[in-house]
């Protein structure tokens, strides 16, 4: 199961949660049912340097030459 992260539209909280997807969730906060999920994004660092899950500033994306993949 993947972690998300949300925000809570009725306090301002934002927490990660692991659940499936189809899982309504709650704001551990105030216990309000108004969250959104919000946009998840990695950062790894290892021996040939950093890999972001954003695109690179070339365009492209991830097979497409952008990342240096390839």
């Amino acid at each position: 199961m993947p972690i998300y992260e949300y925000r809570c539209s009725e306090c301002g909280a934002e927490f990660e949660k692991l659940v499936d997807a189809r899982t309504r969730v709650a704001c551990p906060a105030c216990a309000g049912s108004q969250v959104m999920r919000r946009l998840s994004l990695f950062r790894a660092v290892g021996a040939r340097g950093v890999a972001d899950s954003a695109p690179a500033a070339g365009g492209g994306g991830c097979c497409g030459g952008g990342c240096g993949c390839h």
